[in-house]
């Protein structure tokens, strides 16, 4: 065979090998256009039908027109709810996710108060209906209890009046003090003070601290010493046994900003302090004491005005606005608990005192027609200061007076009452030296505002005029109990007339003269026959004592 023809019959080989291929992928082609295709009509058919569009769906196989694709119903999520309190177990509980659920009241728990729930990280929670989208845990906090005293018909004192009768009500409570007061103010199932007087934890005070501790309560504070403590120190503390208030106050002297805000606001919250001008730094005193305790546990005091089961306190008036909290707080005493509050029906009452004016060392006390100690007041022409002692209204002079009735020996306890009086006189007169005037320096008749600085000058440099003389010795015989009047007036007959100042005292409805400077210029002269101590007016005539106008309103008054 020729070269030619053969490679003919290759060429003819290779065309039918080539025209079987290209049949074959035509073939396929065609196929793949008609599978497309039927998937395309089927999709639509399936469509239309589950449309309800071709014909009704309950004539359709559910699992003929589900397309293959869909997925299947996933299975329901489930959350647990753990809450977590101080009992052994646990209280735990299921629910599906999105569901709402509720936070389970909690347990009771003798001696203690469920304060909030906290959650996992330590962030107090304000409310107890939560949607579930998570699991949750939850911490149960709770905080020891103060006692109910409006359910005991058995109150004891947690605060002292002293020996002598007196409470020191704006004397600042020692912090020693507030440990033991607080700790017996706790739930008896903490403590097991029964709210008697013998079971009371006085003088007890490592037993409060270590009990304190061990509760967790005023952590990290010192309270070992007689320091005072301050308000932002107590409401501090106490914040922690109540939810934090909500409340929006103002003070005058703590900002919003202060760490201290949120404390004090409670304090306005609960009635333990009313004014909003007082400070951080402010010292709690024995009457706040009184009052914020008794509001703690539910103790109201004695709604009747019964003062002979109280007694008279020398230094706590029956007007005071505190009174009954300072009753309260100081007298033990059993109690019937009705709607109005509480009605005392036994105490151990302090002795309800007579009318009239006492000593106790060298300082002058009174009692007025009620029984009750005269404290910030006045009894007569007498005034009394906040500790119920004598007072001339100027504390540095209150001072010196009693400075000087402690120097002179004077013992209200031995000595008759006119004895003292001589020995003030004689003081005065024969200790002291004259200093004329200045023109400046004299007073019109019947003007005395000059009395207290006359008599602290005197007091105190020991020199002085008529006027000086007189001050201190008027302020002295007040404070022994005498009913003294200073005049500002003259003395001498025209032309000589000059101003003058002398004190008089009554003694059987009669004035007398205690004229301490003339007699002091008399013995100077070397006159020594004439006294001026108890002199009358009748004897004394030459000397023309003009009171003037004071003397006819005194009269009138």
């Amino acid at each position: 065979m020729s070269v030619k023809t053969e490679n003919t019959e290759k060429t003819k080989k290779k065309h039918v090998r080539h025209r079987k291929k290209g049949g074959i992928l035509t073939f396929l082609r065609v196929m793949i256009g008609i599978l497309l295709v039927a998937v395309i009509a089927l999709s639509c058919v399936l469509y239309l039908a589950k449309a309800g569009l071709i014909f009704p769906r309950s004539e359709l196989d559910a699992d003929v027109i589900t397309p293959f694709w869909v997925e299947p119903t996933p299975e329901p999520v489930v959350y647990t709810v753990t809450c977590v309190t101080p009992l052994d177990e646990d209280l735990t509980f299921s629910a599906l996710e999105g569901e709402n659920v509720t936070l389970p009241d909690t347990p009771e728990i003798e001696g203690y108060t469920f304060l909030n729930w906290k959650d996992g990280k330590g962030k107090i929670v304000d409310q107890t209906e939560f949607v579930l989208e998570s699991d949750l845990t939850f911490s149960a906090v709770y905080v020891p209890a103060f006692r109910d005293a409006s359910t005991e018909t058995s109150h004891a004192a947690f605060l002292s009046v002293d020996e002598d009768g007196f409470f020191h009500p704006d004397e600042p409570l020692s912090r020693s003090e507030f440990v033991v007061i607080l700790y017996a103010m706790l739930d008896p199932a903490l403590t097991g003070v029964d709210g008697t007087a013998d079971s009371l934890p006085e003088d007890r005070f490592d037993e409060a601290a270590a009990k304190l501790k061990e509760l967790g309560v005023a952590k990290g504070y010192d309270f070992s010493s007689d320091d005072p403590i301050s308000l932002a120190e107590l409401f501090d503390i106490l914040s922690d046994f109540f939810p934090q208030s909500a409340a929006e106050c103002s003070f005058d002297n703590i900002p919003s900003t202060d760490p201290c805000y949120g404390a004090f606001c409670l304090a306005m919250e609960k009635g333990w302090i009313e004014d909003s001008s007082v400070s951080a730094e402010q010292i709690l005193t024995r009457r706040d004491a009184a009052r914020i305790f008794n509001r703690l546990v539910g103790r109201t005091g004695n709604v009747e005005e019964d003062y002979a089961r109280v007694g008279t306190i020398l230094d706590v008036s029956f007007f005071d606005p505190d009174f009954r909290d300072i009753a309260e707080s100081a007298i033990p005493h059993e109690t019937s608990l009705e709607t109005d509050g509480e009605h005392w029906v036994s105490s151990e009452a302090l002795p309800l005192r007579e009318e009239g004016l006492f000593f106790i060392g060298t300082e002058l006390h009174c009692i007025d027609a009620q029984g009750s100690a005269v404290v910030n007041g006045s009894y007569g022409n007498f005034d009394f200061g906040p500790s119920g002692v004598i007072t001339t209204g100027m504390p540095e002079l209150d001072e010196l007076v009693q400075k000087k009735l402690i120097d002179l020996k004077i013992d209200p306890s031995t000595m008759e009452k006119e004895q003292m009086l001589r020995i003030i006189y004689s003081d005065v007169t024969y200790h002291n030296s004259y200093l004329m005037a200045r023109k400046n320096e004299l007073h019109e008749m019947g003007d005395i505002s000059w009395v207290n600085d006359a008599a602290y000058r005197m007091l105190t440099v020991k020199k002085g005029c008529c006027y000086n003389f007189s001050a201190a010795f008027y302020v002295l015989a007040k404070a022994i109990g005498y009913d003294a009047v200073i005049y500002s007036g003259t003395i001498n007959p025209p032309p000589l007339v000059r101003a003058h100042g002398w004190v008089e005292i009554e003694f059987d409805g009669v004035p007398y003269i205690f004229d301490t400077e003339l007699e002091y210029t008399q013995v100077i002269g070397g006159n020594t026959g004439t006294s001026y101590y108890k002199i009358s007016y009748e004897r004394v005539k030459g000397w023309y004592y003009n009171r003037g106008e004071q003397a006819a309103a005194a009269a009138e008054g």
